[in-house]
């Protein structure tokens, strides 16, 4: 079974072929990049992948049997088209199978639902292609707080607006570990997850923090 993943230079997708390769054979992993050089360090086959570029994504997708889309990064109301580009591409070069990573949030009522409702339509796109599918829906990312431990210290708090909600965060790894699992067990086919951790506060998040880092937020 050949496996390939979309947007493989970016942070998630490489992170999707890497637990892969754990998994299962390297020559069976395909790396789809719009610019293939930026994912050769990865180690496996690297082909054109551009989502704008639906003949392209149909000759990169030959003999591949299931593929990865990550949601493309574009403003939401193009992503739609752009995703039923590898959509319409899988189905034509013989996929069997789409896993696609969506995301959790409101779908009305704050600044992120705009995306959120394209995801969304994506999901149905997915779920009506007439192929296997799994979505998965991300939590939020820890690694952007870790990345600002440095900031955080320097300030000695934790500055955010979140107040006392709460948010289940998800390491890159974990995500990337799932969706191997996805792409690879039949048992998730037709399965829709979120893909979250425990919830956490704010406070306990800096709590957290100063034990990990040895900081000393507030």
């Amino acid at each position: 079974m050949k496996i390939a993943v979309t947007a493989a230079s970016g942070q998630l997708g490489g992170a999707i072929v890497n637990a892969l390769v754990t998994l299962i054979s390297k020559e069976n992993v395909v790396a789809l990049a719009r610019t293939p050089e930026k994912a050769k360090h990865l180690g496996v086959e690297v082909r054109r992948g551009d989502y704008e570029n639906r003949a392209e994504l149909q000759a990169s997708l030959q003999s591949v049997d299931t593929l990865l889309i990550v949601s493309g990064m574009d403003a939401p109301d193009k992503r739609i088209d752009q995703h039923r580009n590898v959509i319409s591409a899988a189905k034509e070069a013989g996929v069997k199978k789409i896993v696609y990573t969506s995301v959790q949030g409101a779908e009305q009522g704050t600044a992120f639902s705009p995306v959120i409702q394209s995801n969304r339509q994506t999901e149905q796109d997915v779920r009506e292609s007439g192929l296997e599918w799994v979505i998965g829906r991300n939590g939020i990312y820890i690694e952007p707080d870790i990345e600002y431990v440095e900031s955080y210290k320097k300030l000695g708090v934790l500055v955010n607006f979140a107040g006392n909600g709460k948010c289940g965060y998800t390491t890159r790894d974990e995500l990337a570990y799932a969706y191997a699992k996805m792409l690879t067990e039949d048992k998730h086919n037709g399965q829709t997850y979120n893909l979250n951790g425990e919830s956490l506060s704010q406070y306990q998040l800096g709590d957290f923090i100063n034990t990990a880092f040895d900081a000393q937020l507030e």
